[in-house]
């Protein structure tokens, strides 16, 4: 078969034309960092990396999940802290109170400290988080949950149910609780008596010089005080537990997006390889079209 000179010029040709192509292709994975501009460059990593990041979306929506339900519970575990204090100073008025005889004025001392602590309690009790969500109102977080009306009295109006968040696949978490599930009222044989409503009644007794109400309260305190160290160390089994659940979705987040780097990130030096080779065969083919052109009868006859 004899080669003619526009057999070798149209190879040359075609191979110039790939080149280009090559080239455009090595110059556009520089330029943006990936190692393919459209699906069709990389047919079979196209579903890994479709399928890793729909899964990195879900990731990072359950990091942000947990992250705002930590945010209630810090505030929770925070108030708590604050209620526990509270509720052993309860504690030495309660025994203070229970002991017979004082004088009526000492007794009404007692009970104004009382209704000051009860006060404070109340300004806990309707404790917000960074988020602007009242920590023990449910899933009603918008307003507070504990009413102090004007007679004394404190009525709950938040909901009773808690604010639950879905932190990843399977899992729910509280990032709100309901009142009277932390602040836990005594129970008198079958009567309920409500956290707040033990209080007054402790007030009341003192005020009354009533020495069996004022033996009462001190037993009314000493529970709620228990039911209040209940709720801190459930909540911060919850911390506890949170925490585990927001590493875990870090770490699968990072191993995640190092996965879906590999096939998507240009490795530089071996682009800025392939970027040089092309260039040469470029040149090269470029060269022989050059001298092709050039060529002469004579050249032939040579």
């Amino acid at each position: 078969m004899r080669v003619s000179t526009s057999m070798i010029y149209a190879q040359l040709t075609d191979k110039l034309s790939a080149n280009a192509g090559s080239l455009a292709k090595a110059q556009g994975a520089l330029s943006s960092g990936v190692k393919y501009s459209r699906p069709s460059e990389a047919a079979g990593i196209v579903g890994r990396v479709q399928a890793l990041e729909a899964r990195l979306s879900t990731l990072e929506a359950d990091v942000n999940a947990v992250s705002k339900v930590r945010t209630g519970v810090d505030a929770q575990s925070k108030s708590l802290q604050s209620v526990s204090t509270l509720m052993d100073r309860l504690k030495e008025l309660a025994f203070e109170g229970a002991n017979d005889p004082q004088p009526q004025s000492q007794l009404d001392s007692i009970a104004e400290e009382v209704n000051g602590v009860k006060r404070a309690l109340v300004d806990l009790a309707n404790t917000r988080d960074a988020d602007n969500r009242y920590v023990f109102g449910g899933s009603r977080s918008g307003a507070p949950p504990y009413e102090l009306k004007n007679d004394g009295t404190v009525d709950y109006v938040g909901a009773t149910t808690p604010l639950r968040v879905q932190i990843n696949d399977v899992d729910f978490a509280d990032a709100t609780t309901f009142g009277p599930a932390t602040f836990r009222g005594v129970t008198r044989g079958e009567e309920s008596i409500e956290f707040f409503d033990a209080l007054d009644q402790f007030q009341a007794a003192l005020k009354s010089g009533d020495l069996a109400g004022r033996q009462q309260a001190l037993n009314d305190v000493e529970k709620l005080g228990n039911n209040i160290g209940v709720a801190v160390s459930r909540t911060g089994a919850a911390m506890q537990r949170l925490e585990i659940a927001e590493q875990q979705a870090t770490e699968i987040t990072t191993r995640a997006k190092e996965s879906l780097s590999s096939l998507k990130d240009l490795d530089y030096a071996t682009a800025l390889t392939e970027l040089t080779k092309q260039e040469t065969l470029m040149q090269a083919s470029q060269s022989m079209m050059s001298r092709l052109s050039k060529l002469s009868l004579l050249n032939y006859m040579q």
